[in-house]
């Protein structure tokens, strides 16, 4: 319906849509239709890009930590730059590739994962403390994701020299397979890229 305003018409008039800029009247017409394809490829993107947007939340203790240093150099927010950056990460079936997930990013340099295992409940994870750039004061975060469960947890950062970490795991955690990510971040807040490893239970 359009509404008159002093000598001035707005809204929609049969088949016109009538509306006023820098008090000039102008028209435009109707369009045809409306752009929403529901084309397979379209779908495809949009469950992508719903399913990356829960897997942000999902890791959010993650990456509000490992993707910060590059977040403010981006002058974005975490959540963005997590989903900017796992975009691709899907499988030709529509799965998240979750090894290649990166919750992490950065010009430290990256640990390495040696060992990872489950007793009573408790993961140990062991990694190389050993270094060529950075220091033994970098932090160590360890994030365990549970798909099965869509959560995950962050253990206590320990330094780089320790060489290892452990974290409880809750009960109904111990017979899904779990995702390890991990990262180190420096004094200065850089941090390194996502280290990552599966285990298998």
């Amino acid at each position: 319906m359009a509404r008159i305003q002093g000598t001035s018409e707005s809204g929609k008039l049969g088949d016109k849509i009538l509306y006023t800029v820098h008090g000039r009247q102008y028209e435009r017409s109707m369009p045809t239709h409306v752009a929403n394809p529901k084309t397979e490829a379209q779908q495809s993107h949009r469950n992508a890009f719903a399913m990356i947007s829960k897997l942000s939340s999902y890791m959010k203790e993650a990456h509000l930590i490992g993707l910060h240093w590059l977040s403010v150099r981006e002058k974005n927010n975490t959540y963005s730059v997590f989903k900017h950056l796992n975009k691709n990460c899907f499988t030709p079936d529509g799965l998240i590739d979750f090894p290649h997930v990166v919750v992490s990013y950065g010009s430290l340099e990256k640990a390495t994962i040696t060992s990872a295992s489950i007793n009573d409940g408790v993961l140990s994870v062991t990694f190389s403390s050993h270094f060529h750039g950075g220091s033994a004061t970098d932090q160590f975060y360890l994030f365990v994701y549970c798909p099965a469960l869509c959560t995950g947890l962050l253990a206590e950062p320990v330094p780089r020299s320790t060489g290892e970490v452990a974290a409880v795991l809750p009960p109904e955690w111990h017979s899904h397979p779990l995702h390890l990510y991990a990262f180190l971040r420096g004094c200065k807040g850089r941090t390194s890229d996502t280290i990552y490893r599966l285990l298998s239970v």
